[in-house]
């Protein structure tokens, strides 16, 4: 199967037809429309659900790059401390949401970054 590409309601490209198998490319990230002066933000948004990837200066006064997973059930991990996932190695969008599964230091599911009514 092959991914198709597609502009959502929002204006945001999306894949659809995207598998755990499906090979994992930095070419699949977006630069959001909406940026703010002290960050860049990256985005790949598929029916798997939504990677992306913050490079912020902290309220501390260092920059720092995370990395985020939101499920299609809107459950989300968090991995902060550098992590990017677009430079992971990752060889499919499965292995590039184990890794930021398992790197997963600020939010994870159950959190209070989860906090959708159920």
């Amino acid at each position: 199967m092959s991914i198709e590409g597609y502009t959502n309601e929002t204006g945001q490209p999306c894949f659809r037809g995207v598998e755990l198998s499906t090979e994992f490319s930095v070419d699949l990230f977006h630069k959001p429309k909406h940026q703010e002066d002290d960050r860049e933000n990256f985005a790949l948004h598929t029916n798997l659900g939504s990677l992306t990837v913050v490079d912020r200066m902290t309220g501390f006064g260092w920059r720092d790059i995370e990395s985020g997973y939101r499920d299609a059930d809107g459950k989300f991990w968090l991995a902060s401390g550098g992590v990017d996932v677009r430079r992971s190695g990752s060889k499919t969008i499965g292995d590039a949401i184990n890794y930021v599964m398992a790197r997963a230091n600020t939010c994870v599911p159950d959190d209070t970054c989860n906090t959708q009514d159920d």
